[in-house]
Order: C-alpha cells, then structure tokens, then sequence
C-alpha cells in the first residue's frame, strides 16, 4: 500500500499550512472542525485512506467580536452554544442565535461549529436562513489570498459550495441594523435534535410597525440550497403591511420552492408549511413592531 493511500491526521498551525495540506491532497484531504458530521459520515474502508486536517489550533477562526462599524464577525470555529449563548449575537441577530440553539443536542451544539454547519451546504442547515437573511458575507481565505462572498452565493448544490482547490471557510461577516426585526422558524417531525422539514427566517425593517422599508426572508430544506424568497419581498417592500399583503407574500414564497419528497415529509406538505412560516413570521414582525411603536 502506497503512502498516499494511507490515512493521516494534521494540526495545522496557520491557515496557509492547512492551505497547503489541502493542495498535498485534494482527493483525500477532509477538513475537521467539530466533528460532527465528518467523523460518523466515514465508512471504515475510507477511514483508512482520508487524511484528516483538524482546524481546532487556528485561533483566527474562532470568536465573535465587533467588526468594523455596524459588523460583527464570526469564525467558522465558533461552536453553535457560542453563538446561541453570545450577548452579541442575541443583540444583533438573535434568529441566528435560535437557529443555533436548535441545532441537534446539547452535545452536537458544544461540539459543531457554524462553519462547518454552512460548509457541509446541506439544505436542511439551521443557520443558512438566518444568515441568508442577514445578508452575511463568508470570509473565505486560499492560496491568492481572502475574498468575501455573498453567502447566497455561496451554495451550488445539495452537499457543494464555491470552496476551490485550498480554500478555506474563515468565518462570516454581518451587518447589523438597529430597527430591524427578525425570527427564525423551523418544522421537525420532534422539534427538538430533528433536521428541518421547512425552516424559514424573517429580517425586516418597519417605519411605525406597518410599512415595510426592507426584508429578507430566507428559507431551509425546500430546494437544493437555502434560499431566498426574493419574489415574496418583492411584494411586501415599500408598501403598507396588511394580513392580505403578507398572504399574497407568503403563497409567493411557496411557489419560489423546489422540495423534494422523502421518509420525513412530501414536497406538497414542505410547500405549505413554507406558506405557513412566512405568513406567521412576517406577521409576528409587524405586530410586534406596532405594538413597540404604541408604548414609544
């Protein structure tokens, strides 16, 4: 057996380091961060052969701190109980902050990280939405150096994102805006430790709690990637929010969806539990905003 087909395990020290053990070995090469997903994923045969690349010794991707103005940065080492527990995040973004807290058990939440949770591109990720939402940006680092990529660009496929030939998943960038408000909803068949059926996630900003000046509204485990209803805020942006308008919005959304059928949940039920979440979000949104606007 040729060295190359024998497994291994790697501390990298420096983001370049690891850079470079991914370019050493692009076919075996796996990245490890919480471990989560990696370590039950690999068959025994397989175990043999991939060679391991921890990221747990490189502190630059780990952390939540204040990031420019208005920004806040998140490493992609950051375990989902850090960002569900961080006085920042539940500030700022407190819908990433529940979509963290409902990530598997308290266990897998101690131990899984949000990067690897958006690296793995499933479509049923609980922390796409909210970022998605937020408008984040990933902070991605290679071998010409770091860009920042629109996180709606960052999914191609089921299980597929953008990473090429030795990059690496830095962390993310938010904006955050002070009148805004936002949630996150997701449909299990327990709720709680379940993957998503549907998920979905409002951001939103209103002037008196009824008109509508901005909104995102992001949703989970209806289309091959997360996505954006961009349809859906087109019809409630820069008008008046009525019980009508966000029915109109929310049967929009539904139609912006390409479910699958499986053992949890058939297309046609994720398509009306995607009308369901939005409608139920966006209203919350405004009247939680009227109500504030009333006792201001």
């Amino acid at each position: 057996m040729s060295s190359s087909s024998k497994s291994a395990y790697f501390q990298p020290r420096t983001l370049k380091e690891a850079s470079d053990l991914l370019i050493a070995h692009p076919r075996s090469a796996k990245l490890v961060a919480g471990g989560t997903d990696l370590v039950p994923a690999l068959s025994r045969d397989h175990a043999r052969r991939v060679k391991v690349i921890s990221l747990k010794k490189l502190e630059e991707l780990k952390g939540i701190r204040q990031h420019g103005k208005n920004e806040v940065f998140i490493g992609a080492m950051t375990t989902h109980s850090e960002v569900a527990e961080s006085p920042l995040i539940n500030k700022y973004f407190p819908a990433l902050s529940k979509a963290s807290s409902l990530v598997g058990s308290p266990s897998i939440r101690n131990l899984g990280t949000i990067g690897g949770n958006i690296a793995n591109a499933s479509p049923s990720a609980d922390t796409a939405p909210p970022l998605l939402a937020y408008g984040a940006k990933a902070i991605i680092r290679g071998q010409a150096g770091e860009k920042q990529v629109p996180i709606e660009h960052f999914f191609t496929g089921p299980s597929a994102h953008i990473l090429a030939k030795g990059e690496i998943l830095r962390g993310f960038v938010l904006t955050y805006q002070e009148e805004s408000f936002s949630d996150y909803e997701k449909l299990g068949i327990r709720k709680a430790m379940e993957i998503a059926i549907a998920s979905a996630c409002v951001s939103i900003g209103l002037r008196d709690g009824i008109y509508c000046q901005h909104i995102r509204i992001a949703l989970g485990a209806v289309a091959p990637t997360p996505i954006r209803a961009v349809k859906a805020e087109k019809i409630v942006e820069g008008k008046t929010i009525t019980p009508d308008l966000i029915r109109k919005a929310a049967r929009v959304a539904m139609q912006e969806t390409r479910p699958i059928s499986d053992i949890r949940a058939s297309a046609d039920y994720r398509k009306k539990m995607v009308a369901s979440l939005v409608e139920r979000l966006v209203l919350h949104a405004s009247s939680t905003r009227a109500e504030s606007s009333l006792k201001g």
